[in-house]
């Protein structure tokens, strides 16, 4: 009885810490679910950046790294449409996952937060795409001088805003075992005018990232 009546305590405060993050991530104001998830993903980022700094071989991920596998396109031109384009296609991902929805929990919404700490862990080991190979070192002016953040920002967006496109639901755990059920079709699918600001917004911003990214890559590479 001591047992159980530990490990309920336990588990208690962290299971109404995940409840409270639910509730916010899963909010009905669009505003409140982007705010909400972007402290989540962002939160990872900065752990997996600060722990690979501080513990990971340097260039671990390099050879893992879709763009340092590429190289540079040759011109700032060709370089944006091939970041805006990849970008582009990891946020049409996180949409797609989104038509599946585990209990409350949109997938698109664990693409992001399973993606973030491996961009992080890129930062920390120095295995950008273009570059001399350095680490970057954990700093808030990091934040503000690179495109990356900015990144993240768009897709968080987009995620959020696409959270209605649901087609596919678990209504219980466990999560591993029970099976999706086809409760909607595209055809139910609406966006809200605050849903679909966000969702412009995000591609926007996504755009002017990847823009940013290609001309600090062409003084580095061209």
């Amino acid at each position: 009885m001591a047992a159980r009546m530990t490990a309920s305590n336990a588990t208690g405060p962290i299971d109404g810490v995940s409840k409270r993050i639910g509730w916010y991530v899963n909010h009905d104001d669009v505003l409140v679910r982007f705010v909400s998830l972007w402290v989540v993903v962002a939160s990872v980022f900065t752990a997996a950046w600060i722990l690979s700094y501080l513990f990971f071989p340097q260039g671990l991920l390099r050879g893992r790294n879709p763009g340092a596998v590429t190289g540079y396109a040759g011109s700032i031109t060709g370089e944006f449409l091939w970041l805006f384009g990849w970008n582009v296609g990891v946020s049409l991902i996180a949409i797609g996952a989104n038509t599946l929805r585990s209990v409350n929990t949109p997938m698109g919404y664990v693409v992001e937060v399973v993606q973030a700490p491996w961009y992080g862990a890129v930062w920390g080991t120095g295995s950008l795409a273009i570059g001399a190979g350095e680490r970057i070192a954990p700093s808030l002016a990091v934040l503000v001088e690179r495109s990356g953040p900015m990144e993240i920002t768009a897709i968080v967006a987009i995620v959020v805003a696409t959270r209605g496109v649901m087609l596919w639901h678990q209504k219980s755990g466990p999560r591993w075992k029970e099976e999706f059920e086809r409760v909607r079709s595209p055809r139910d699918w609406s966006l809200t005018r605050r849903e679909l600001a966000l969702l412009v917004g995000g591609y926007l911003l996504l755009a002017i990232a990847c823009y940013w990214e290609a001309i600090a890559i062409a003084q580095v590479a061209g």
